[in-house]
């Protein structure tokens, strides 16, 4: 039941950061020669952290499971 809701939170918070991020970078498109505004860079990469690493605690504990199995 736990695990549910531990999903089901970083689901809703890389949602929420892909679509920030996507606002943000409408709202302030880059232009040429300047560089991207730094909230940008700060919210792609809570993006990144809340994506990769519970991808990659799945993966692992996929793998640990398949390697217990009979």
């Amino acid at each position: 039941m736990l695990v549910k809701w531990v999903l089901l939170f970083f689901g809703a918070l890389a949602a929420g950061l892909f679509i920030l991020s996507k606002l943000i970078g409408w709202l302030n498109p880059p232009r040429p020669g300047r560089p991207r505004p730094p909230l940008l860079g700060r919210v792609e990469r809570a993006l990144r952290w809340s994506v990769l690493v519970p991808a990659a605690l799945a993966l692992a504990l996929l793998g640990f499971t398949l390697l217990r199995a009979p």
